[in-house]
């Protein structure tokens, strides 16, 4: 049974050029600058007012390895519900997250989960530590950081992709980029001891209303050895109308964090 995570064309590249004050590279005779690459991405997220999508979803811990069905409807800028199902269609679980406030239900506990919708309880819910922003911009694909909109602090080519780094104080961000499209197929954050943290990977990306949605998404924290992957059987974008809906039995244990 699907538990919830215990309470998320190769073109060789050629040339590179630079660190910081270099302001483009080069795969095969095409300049790319990494401004392009950035509003490339930001553009891409700009374009998913909302998303609906199902398919499959599996967890991996020192404890479980386990997988179920997924549906996921989105709402920018404030909503995210999540449903999972275990064998035979049966409810696991799901959650409402919006900006202010999450609710958690357990639907093989009865119990229902409510607090705001900090970084520290979204962890404690997925397991993944991500702000809500990080957690629409996974389930629509990767994106910069705010903090990483300017030129990269090195650049270097890495199995035929480029790669951004972003140095500051607590971590490193690293910013895997497929050069024939643009899109950030992989994102890293590295402590100062060089130990990877966490890992979010894009593959297998399928054109939806002329925006690149990746179908594979995953999610690896080396640490807690937990990976997360989400793979799309369907997925839809900017549908005129979305429904949320959220049950909860009025006989529920409720939990306020």
């Amino acid at each position: 049974m699907l538990r919830w995570p215990s309470v998320l064309l190769s073109l060789p590249v050629v040339l590179f050029m630079g660190c910081r004050t270099t302001s483009t590279l080069k795969s095969g005779d095409y300049p790319i600058s990494y401004s392009e690459v950035q509003e490339t991405a930001r553009s891409h997220h700009a374009r998913i007012h909302s998303m609906t999508g199902e398919g499959r979803i599996s967890i991996e811990t020192p404890d479980i390895a386990q997988s179920g069905s997924f549906v996921l409807t989105l709402q920018k800028p404030d909503s995210v519900l999540i449903t999972l199902r275990g064998p035979f269609g049966i409810n696991v679980g799901s959650a409402l997250v919006t900006r202010s406030d999450f609710l958690f239900y357990s639907s093989l506990e009865n119990k229902l989960i409510s607090g705001s919708s900090s970084t520290e309880n979204l962890n404690r819910i997925l397991h993944v530590r991500l702000s809500f922003d990080d957690l629409l911009n996974l389930f629509a694909g990767g994106s910069f950081l705010d903090d990483d909109i300017h030129a990269p602090d090195e650049t270097y080519v890495e199995d035929d992709q480029v790669v951004f780094v972003f140095h500051s104080s607590l971590f490193n961000r690293k910013y895997w980029i497929e050069p024939a499209t643009l899109n950030i197929q992989k994102i890293q954050f590295v402590d100062q001891k060089g130990k990877l943290t966490l890992e979010q990977t894009f593959d297998q990306f399928e054109e939806v209303e002329g925006i690149a949605v990746p179908t594979t998404i995953r999610v690896f924290q080396p640490k807690a050895r937990q990976k997360l992957t989400f793979r799309y059987s369907d997925v839809h974008v900017n549908a005129e109308k979305i429904h949320f809906t959220f049950t909860i039995p009025p006989n529920a244990e409720r939990i306020h964090w």
